[in-house]
């Protein structure tokens, strides 16, 4: 995703280039263009499926609301849900429907951005904390790469799970 949103950040240069109606657009702009609207459209489409697979998760993976540092990762996470989901349906709006809606695409990336600022900042916070919050964000098999000598009791007390005190083989939820 991140890469996706740089991507959108680059190719959206061209898109001025492409409506100009003084220049003919290159063959660049107007490829720079597309990939900018596919790629958004790529983009609602997984966030799409992030909220779909975080309204369902395992039991044992229900977060915890138990103080207000939880409550506003919550927050922070459903807002950058609905800015992406409100910046890809102003983008289709603006290049397919009515030009105008424009301003809000705009008004909508700024917003992505200071939440973006935002959950960097709390994860800089965790990772100076040490308290396993990061690697939660890391998928378990990047994870085992990154740190191969992580003992499974060390990774599921990381990961919050409750399978060590069980036996069980832990999962991490990719954030």
């Amino acid at each position: 995703m991140v890469l996706l949103l740089i991507g959108q950040w680059y190719t959206s240069e061209a898109i001025p280039r492409t409506h100009n109606p003084l220049l003919p657009p290159s063959e660049s702009d107007l490829f720079q263009h597309a990939v900018h609207n596919y790629a958004g459209l790529l983009i609602g489409a997984l966030v799409l499926l992030r909220i779909g697979l975080r309204m369902f998760p395992p039991q044992s993976l229900l977060p915890r609301l138990t103080n207000w540092r939880d409550r506003t990762s919550q927050a922070v996470h459903w807002a950058l849900y609905f800015s992406l989901l409100g910046q890809v349906a102003a983008g289709f709006v603006t290049s397919y429907l009515w030009a105008p809606a424009a301003r809000f695409h705009v008004l909508f990336w700024n917003v992505t951005l200071i939440l973006v600022g935002l959950h960097i900042a709390a994860a800089a916070y965790h990772a100076f904390r040490g308290d396993g919050v990061v690697w939660r964000m890391i998928p378990s098999t990047l994870e085992l790469l990154i740190r191969p000598t992580l003992r499974s009791e060390e990774r599921n007390a990381a990961h919050g799970s409750d399978a060590s005190r069980t036996g069980q083989s832990g999962t991490s939820s990719s954030e």
